[in-house]
């Protein structure tokens, strides 16, 4: 079996026409070279260098030989710069899921930072709610998702890491009715899922029926704007709407849970996370940190 090494020594040797020259290019000594070059070509059973005065010369078979070992070499040298961009999350490729609400919350800007960094890294990100991600992830689909906790089947064989905690928030309308000292009334409620948190006790007063689910944030963000429909999710995924004075946040009442959601990243039990899933797990995390900052209340 043919080995890189000695096809190196060889393709350098043709290039400088000198044992001394190439030997010193190798970092080896002359007669390593020299050994090496003799039992590669015992090894074809064919003679690739002749040597006279004018110094080191391919034979007509060497020729042949030396060419399709350069092209070898260049293609080992390109997949082993393939291998070092892909184990440090540069290159290749990584399909993953997100809920929809934390894909509002987190999707734009981990992304902005990965395409920045990694460009040749392919992102191929599905937002559906878990019963549709979760076979996806079953069948190895995609590598992992993100959505709240407590979304998944019993005792499933997967492996649960806490990204960190979203408030469970009532978003409404600026000037919704509700926002108002001692109102009361009943009001359409806006879910982006069917599953995962209940209605906490606190909004089941002021909701007309079972609420509508819509598992798009830009529409539930857009509906909740223009009309006085009440919509369970997190201020997290209304920052921007809620710096511009579009919507507002219910207060609730302190004593009645649940007032925050774990954002949990589900992987297959068993299997090695990819760089890239790595690197999206700490700008969620970080993502998350910097809005529980924003949020948190001044002192003084």
């Amino acid at each position: 079996m043919l080995d890189l090494r000695s096809l190196r020594y060889i393709v350098t040797l043709a290039r400088r026409r000198s044992y001394a020259r190439a030997a010193e290019d190798l970092g080896i000594s002359q007669p390593a070279l020299t050994r090496s070059v003799q039992s590669l070509e015992r090894q074809l059973g064919m003679r690739l260098f002749d040597r006279d005065r004018t110094g080191v010369n391919l034979t007509p078979q060497g020729q042949i030989f030396v060419d399709g070992a350069a092209v070898l070499l260049e293609n080992a040298d390109q997949l082993e710069r393939q291998a070092s961009l892909t184990a440090t999350g540069e290159l290749g490729r990584i399909r993953f899921g997100m809920a929809p609400m934390p894909a509002r919350v987190l999707l734009k800007d981990a992304l902005q930072q990965r395409l920045h960094s990694s460009p040749h890294l392919i992102n191929e990100v599905v937002v559906r709610n878990v019963e549709a991600l979760w076979p996806l992830l079953v069948a190895g689909e995609i590598e992992f998702f993100v959505s709240a906790e407590g979304q998944v089947p019993d005792a499933p064989p997967v492996r649960a890491e806490t990204l960190g905690p979203f408030p469970v928030s009532f978003i409404v309308r600026k000037g919704h009715p509700l926002l108002t000292e001692g109102a009361s009334g009943t009001f359409l409620t806006l879910v982006s899922s069917r599953a995962g948190i209940s209605i906490p006790d606190d909004l089941r007063p002021y909701a007309n029926g079972a609420p509508h689910v819509v598992e798009d944030s830009e529409t539930l963000s857009a509906l909740t704007a223009a009309s006085d429909a009440i919509w369970q999710s997190s201020t997290f995924a209304v920052t921007e709407e809620m710096i511009a004075g579009v919507l507002d946040e219910l207060p609730r009442d302190p004593n009645v849970q649940p007032r925050e959601a774990r954002i949990v990243m589900y992987t297959l039990e068993r299997r090695t996370q990819s760089p890239g899933a790595l690197m999206l797990k700490q700008a969620f995390r970080q993502r998350i940190r910097v809005l529980a900052e924003m949020q948190r209340p001044k002192v003084g």
